[in-house]
């Protein structure tokens, strides 16, 4: 078994929303990889054992912008997750939005996760601490499955205030979530502490 390694998963991260962002540049695209979360939440909720043949319409454009899928179903839930929310709260729309193929990813440092979102949220005054510690300190006890589980919430609260997601490092957090767990939530807490985690972002 190979060992996922923080360099790797961010290569694997950068790599992966490259591909998200390609099968996201078509209106068919956008829209079937929004719908996809209902999809990867009810292989979440009830694993339906049907070798992925529920997920064939992410496929279709994710296997076409150059996805190639692990080796099992169960392994690949973090990056249909991702797929799903980058396409749901981030993608721009095809129809209006002039576009090459992808639409760039903004730049980002090491140290912009989910620790630095929710920092940035309680700098823009739309999280209080306590809340965002108290939830910082939910996820960090949670199961890979339960987890992921609840990522869409926490998503979904963080990008109605405009606060960003870097999907590149979440999607390693997650990949690293059952080899490395505390790994991750001190990367979580040491971002939402630092001074630095705290500026603003558009």
């Amino acid at each position: 078994m190979t060992t996922t390694t923080p360099e790797t998963s961010r290569g694997r991260g950068d790599s992966f929303m490259h591909v998200v962002r390609r099968a996201c540049s078509t209106p068919a695209g956008r829209s079937d990889l929004r719908r996809g979360l209902n999809i990867v939440l009810a292989d979440l909720e009830h694993p339906t054992g049907d070798a992925g043949e529920s997920r064939w319409p992410l496929y279709t454009h994710l296997m076409a912008a150059g996805y190639q899928p692990p080796a099992t179903a169960n392994a690949e839930l973090p990056k249909l997750l991702v797929a799903a929310l980058y396409a749901t709260h981030d993608a721009p729309n095809p129809r209006t939005f002039e576009t090459t193929g992808t639409a760039p990813e903004a730049p980002f440092k090491p140290w912009h996760n989910l620790g630095w979102s929710f920092a940035t949220a309680c700098h823009r005054g739309v999280m209080t601490r306590d809340s965002a510690t108290g939830t910082l300190g939910y996820l960090a006890e949670l199961d890979q499955t339960t987890l992921q589980r609840e990522i869409p919430a926490v998503v979904e609260r963080l990008r109605s205030a405009k606060v960003r997601i870097i999907w590149p490092l979440l999607l390693k957090d997650l990949l690293r979530w059952p080899h490395q767990p505390a790994q991750v939530r001190l990367g979580w807490a040491r971002s939402f502490h630092s001074t630095d985690s705290e500026e603003t972002v558009k």
